[in-house]
């Protein structure tokens, strides 16, 4: 009974501490840690040679001198700290007149001869005399070497970080080690932080990738993120999929809310293609803030029509963003130039109304890709979007986990639709009459709102280039088929019913049918 408390007596809640978060100044890492660094925490850098290890720990000393903090540098390696700032001094965020001064660098290793428990003091006595706000120990390893058994060296962990949190200073350790290595795990239970950097040799590919495994008392975003080093430092491509599903939020899903909201729009405003016979058998064009897939073999004019819909905004006054992952600027303007658009889509380019970003589509990184995109969109303000071509995106999604590509595509369609973005993407199809297009293992199609179809057949020995909208998710269309034109004067001109050769449309239509009844009769 000793426990029971008096009567009325009323358990107060300890006062909630806020914890100083700090930005490590590495692109896009702050964001898959959940914001930055808490600050007096140990943060564990793992992963194997060459990975990037030390890069990322001194780019975030560096970004931390340049924030007026003080950063003390220490390297437990046997090399000399020469050699550490002779390596520095070829990456772009090393500054020179930092050093000595608000950046301090020291080795460790004329004190681990001596042990452990000598080297903790000289380095708590080093970041006390420096007031560090940031210690880096570079090379965790030679710490680990030094230790005359195997638990000396999480001691020595938990010493330091335990001293230096109480000098308010936070720790950044890097080591060789696989991050998921049990090993590692007795020294993963003095860590806040642990970050975890892979490089593998994928086929003939280098490929690196940061996963965060722990922030104590925060809540960074799971999985392989895409890492890119080079002269200027670590970049970090925050995985597509988990951003969005951090930054979803719980909608009314009533039917009376959804009724609501749909007799306050009004009718769906629309996204035309500035081409009249077209637009009629959209309704007026795609609905705005929907995506479209605009789908046809090599040759169907299917780039032709994605510039004509990305001037269409221009005209309509919309900014608008063409993301290129195969031609250049230059590429399009030739391509353009024998026709009308061709002084329109240079004027467009030049004023800016029109912007290009341009990816070519070797080793692209998929979250790369998405984060250059949506931070160009955000950027930009565009208001439509034209990709081209949409395999490549889907190419470099299943290079990299082909189990992933559903996931990936059905995050960047919610991404646009939160940023209200009409969209339209490129596709090339492989199949092509007599065959059935058969668009049920196509995730895209699935998902897109609209899907527009074109075609290239022949018929009296010449080709006839076919249009079809199979699907419109908030609109009616016209099922029928059209023929369109691709000319000089005119660039793309989709044919009135009356001006078409009756017999063409005709013929696909039967080849389609006979193709779908070949295609039921095999699956039965």
């Amino acid at each position: 009974m000793g426990d029971a408390q008096p009567q009325g007596f009323v358990m107060e809640e300890p006062a909630r501490r806020s914890i100083t978060i700090d930005a490590t100044g590495v692109p896009g890492l702050d964001t898959v840690l959940g914001g930055g660094l808490p600050r007096g925490a140990m943060a564990l850098i793992v992963g194997p040679p060459g990975s990037g290890k030390t890069t990322l720990a001194i780019q975030t000393g560096f970004a931390a001198a340049r924030a007026g903090r003080r950063v003390l540098i220490l390297t437990a390696l046997s090399e000399p700290t020469v050699k550490l700032v002779t390596h520095m001094r070829t990456l772009t965020f090393f500054d020179a007149t930092l050093v000595g001064d608000s950046v301090q660098i020291f080795n460790l290793g004329q004190f681990l001869s001596e042990g452990l428990g000598v080297t903790a003091d000289a380095l708590v006595a080093a970041a006390r005399q420096q007031r560090a706000d940031l210690v880096i120990i570079d090379g965790f390893r030679g710490i680990r070497g030094a230790a005359s058994v195997p638990q000396e060296s999480r001691q020595f962990l938990y010493d330091v970080g335990g001293r230096l949190n109480v000098l308010g200073a936070t720790v950044l350790v890097t080591s060789e080690a696989d991050a998921r290595d049990s090993a590692l795990y007795p020294e993963a239970t003095t860590a806040d932080v642990i970050i975890g950097i892979s490089f593998a040799l994928v086929g003939v590919r280098q490929r690196r990738g940061l996963e965060v495994l722990k922030v104590r008392g925060g809540a960074p975003l799971p999985g392989l993120h895409g890492m890119m080093l080079n002269t200027a430092g670590v970049t970090v491509f925050p995985r597509l999929e988990a951003r969005m599903v951090a930054g979803a939020t719980l909608e009314e899903d009533s039917l009376g809310a959804a009724l609501a909201a749909a007799k306050g729009e009004g009718e769906p405003q629309r996204a035309s293609f500035d081409l009249p016979q077209l637009d009629v058998m959209l309704g007026g064009g795609v609905t705005r803030g929907t995506r479209a897939l605009l789908v046809g073999r090599v040759g169907t004019g299917k780039t032709l029509m994605g510039l004509q819909f990305a001037l269409a905004g221009v005209r309509a006054g919309e900014p608008t963003l063409f993301l290129g992952l195969r031609e250049n600027a230059g590429q399009l303007v030739r391509k353009v130039a024998p026709f009308a658009l061709g002084p329109e889509l240079r004027a467009a380019l030049d004023s800016g109304a029109l912007a290009l970003l341009r990816l070519p589509a070797i080793e692209l990184d998929p979250d790369r890709l998405a984060v250059q995109l949506l931070e160009t969109l955000d950027r930009t303000g565009a208001r439509r979007l034209v990709i081209d071509s949409l395999a490549e995106v889907e190419r470099a999604v299943n290079e990299q986990d082909r189990g992933r590509l559903t996931g990936y595509l059905a995050a960047l369609l919610e991404a646009l639709r939160a940023r209200q973005i009409t969209g339209l993407f490129i596709k090339e199809s492989r199949q092509s009459p007599p065959v059935a297009i058969d668009f049920s293992e196509d995730p895209f199609a699935t998902m897109a709102e609209n899907v527009i179809l074109v075609r290239q057949v022949e018929l009296r020995s010449r080709q006839h280039r076919i249009l079809s909208v199979l699907k419109m998710g908030f609109s009616d269309y016209d099922t029928t088929l059209r023929e369109f034109v691709i000319t000089p004067s005119d660039g793309i001109r989709v044919l009135a019913p009356f001006e078409a050769d009756p017999t063409v449309l005709t013929s696909v239509s039967g080849r389609d049918e006979r193709a779908t009844d070949r295609s039921h009769a095999a699956k039965d």
